[in-house]
């Protein structure tokens, strides 16, 4: 780096010899309560890299992709329409493991006979 000579010089030194600060402001009001009942607000970062539990968290993720990954994988066998509706409950019969009963947003309720299907 050479010593500028001139004013002019010096000027155009400056300008590329600017840096960027970021400036962090907080407000107060952010941090205290409305209300006598209510918690006093704690800032928090919800970054998940900086969270304490983050590789506990991750490792149950991934084993349970792997597990709905298994799941998923065995082959479709058929499905049972009928309902107009999406269905809210389903049974099966203790004694009979080709009895099935649905029951739909609808208010149907339908006996399966899971053999014809």
């Amino acid at each position: 780096d050479r010593p500028a000579r001139s004013g002019l010089d010096a000027g155009a030194a400056a300008r590329q010899s600017r840096m960027k600060i970021k400036v962090i402001s907080r407000d107060r009001r952010d941090f205290v309560r409305q209300r006598k009942t209510d918690l006093t607000p704690v800032p928090r970062s919800m970054a998940p890299e900086l969270h304490p539990f983050e590789k506990a968290r991750e490792y149950k993720r991934a084993v349970n992709a792997v597990k709905l990954d298994k799941h998923f994988s065995k082959p479709f066998v058929g499905a049972l329409s009928g309902h107009f509706d999406g269905v809210q409950s389903m049974a099966k019969n203790p004694s009979s493991l080709s009895m099935l009963v649905s029951g739909a947003c609808d208010g149907e309720i339908r006996r399966w006979n899971l053999t014809n299907h």
